[in-house]
C-alpha cells in the first residue's frame, strides 16, 4: 500500500453550542447528546402563564416556611420540588445538578480531570462503566468496562442516580475511596482507589504495517477534530495509504467536534440531524476541506457512544469508508442541560438525533458492515494481536486494492 494525498486547506473551526456524550463530573463521565440553554431560556419557555402555574407552589413554600412547627430547610424544599418535577416527566435521563457541578462540567472540556478515571454511562437500568481511562487510578486498580459501581466506602449505591454516585466517588487528589463493583468478569468485588488529578490523552497515532495510518481517538473534547486533522496530515506525509480511525471505548464529547471529525473525511452533505418536540429539525452538515479520497475504516465497539456513533453513522451512510467491530452503544436521545440562576442546573430529554439516512440509533446503535468480536484483554499484546484492528487493516487494504 502506498500513495500520496493532498492536504486540505486549513479551516476555521466553528464551535457549535451543543454537547455529545460527555457529562464530566470530576470523577466520572457520562455519555449522551447534550445541548446547553441559559437560565432565561429555561424559565418560562413553555409559553404558558408561568407565574399563575407556579402560584400554588410558591404559596405552599411560604406557608411551610412561616407556619410549619419545625422550621424546614428552605434549600431542601426547593430541591424536593425540583426533584419532583423531574420525576414527573417520566424521563430516565432527567437529573438535577447542584450549584458547582455545572462549572466542573464546563471546565473539564479542556481534558484535565480530577478523580479516578472512569467513563460512566447513565442508562435506565442504572449507571454502567463503559471505559476506564488509560493511565488513571481506576486502570491501575484493575477496574474493567462493563462493571457497575454498587457501593462507595461501604454504602449501597445500587439505586442511586449518576450524580449522587459522582458526589461520593470524587474527592481531593491523594485521598482514597473503596468501590464495590459487580457485573464484570470478576464478579462482585471491592477495590480501593486513590484519587488523582490527570490529563486525558485525547488522541494517539502511529503507522501500522508500514503504510497504515492508525488514529485512536478517546474522546471528543474541545480541539479533537483539529487533532484528528493534524494526525491524518502527519500520517499521510509519512506515507500512509489509508487511515484506521479507532473510536472503540469512546463515549463521546462535543457535537461540533463530532461534526468536525466526520468532516476530516467527508467533504459535504449531512452529518447528523436533531429533531425536537413538534417535529422541529436541525441539520449539521460537513464543513468541507476533507481528505475525501483517503481510504478509511472506522473501528467501533459496544462502548462507542453518541459522538462516536454520529461519526460512524455518517461515514457509513455516506459510503465514505467501512465500519468494523461491534454494534455501538445505542444512545440516540438529546438531553438539554439548563443552567439555573443560582448556578445549579438540570438535564432532561428534549430531542432525538438521526443519522443522514434518517435512522435513529437509540437502543440499536450503529451496526458495522464487518462485525468482529473483541479478544480478551489478556490475549492482546499490542495492536498486532488485536483481531479487530487486523480486520480493519484488511478492509483498508481491500479499499486501496480496489482503487483505480
Amino acid at each position: 500500500m502506498a500513495g500520496e494525498f493532498e492536504s486540505p486547506r486549513p479551516r476555521r473551526r466553528t464551535r457549535i453550542l451543543g454537547l455529545v456524550g460527555v457529562l464530566v463530573l470530576a470523577a466520572l463521565v457520562g455519555a449522551g447528546l447534550f445541548a446547553l440553554v441559559s437560565s432565561d431560556r429555561a424559565v418560562g419557555a413553555g409559553g404558558g402563564d408561568t407565574a399563575k402555574d407556579l402560584a400554588p407552589l410558591v404559596e405552599l413554600y411560604e406557608s411551610l416556611n412561616e407556619q410549619a412547627v419545625d422550621a424546614p430547610d428552605s434549600e431542601a424544599l426547593i430541591r424536593g420540588a425540583i426533584d419532583g418535577m423531574l420525576e414527573e416527566v417520566d424521563d430516565p435521563y432527567a437529573r438535577y445538578f447542584p450549584a458547582g457541578d455545572f462549572d466542573e462540567f464546563s471546565a473539564s472540556l479542556d481534558g484535565t480531570f480530577s478523580g479516578v478515571g472512569l467513563l460512566l454511562e447513565e442508562t435506565p437500568q442504572g449507571p454502567v462503566i463503559v471505559s476506564v481511562l488509560e493511565g488513571t487510578p481506576a486502570e491501575k486498580a484493575g477496574i474493567e468496562a462493563g462493571e457497575r459501581i454498587v457501593s462507595v466506602d461501604g454504602e449501597n449505591v445500587r439505586d442511586e442516580p449518576l450524580e449522587n454516585i459522582v458526589a461520593k466517588v470524587k474527592g481531593d487528589p491523594g485521598t482514597s475511596v473503596v468501590l464495590g463493583l459487580d457485573g464484570g468478569d470478576e464478579g462482585a468485588r471491592e477495590l480501593r482507589v486513590t484519587r488523582a488529578e490527570f490529563e486525558v490523552s485525547t488522541l494517539t497515532n502511529e503507522m501500522l504495517d508500514g503504510d497504515v495510518g492508525y488514529i485512536d481517538l478517546q474522546q471528543f473534547i474541545d480541539g479533537a477534530s483539529e487533532q484528528v486533522r493534524e494526525a491524518t496530515t502527519t500520517l499521510l506525509d509519512e506515507g500512509a495509504s489509508g487511515i484506521v480511525l479507532d473510536l472503540r471505548n469512546n463515549p463521546g464529547g462535543l457535537l461540533n467536534e463530532a461534526v468536525g471529525v466526520a468532516s476530516v473525511f467527508i467533504e459535504d452533505g449531512e452529518i447528523v440531524s436533531v429533531e425536537e418536540r413538534g417535529g422541529r429539525s436541525e441539520s449539521f452538515d460537513a464543513v468541507g476541506d476533507a481528505f475525501e479520497d483517503v481510504p478509511l475504516v472506522v473501528l467501533v465497539d459496544e462502548a462507542s457512544a453518541s459522538a462516536s456513533e454520529i461519526v460512524a453513522g455518517a461515514v457509513q451512510d455516506a459510503e465514505r469508508g467501512r465500519v468494523v467491530g461491534q454494534p455501538t452503544f445505542g444512545k440516540g436521545t438529546v438531553q438539554t442541560i439548563a443552567q439555573l440562576s443560582d448556578g445549579s442546573g438540570a438535564k432532561f430529554t428534549t430531542a432525538r438525533y438521526y443519522t443522514p439516512s434518517g435512522d435513529s440509533i437509540e437502543g440499536v446503535g450503529v451496526v458495522p458492515e464487518v462485525e468482529v468480536e473483541a479478544a480478551d484483554a489478556e490475549d492482546i499484546d499490542g495492536l498486532e494481536d488485536d483481531p479487530q484492528v487486523q480486520t480493519a487493516i484488511e478492509e483498508l487494504e481491500a479499499q486501496v486494492g480496489a482503487a483505480p
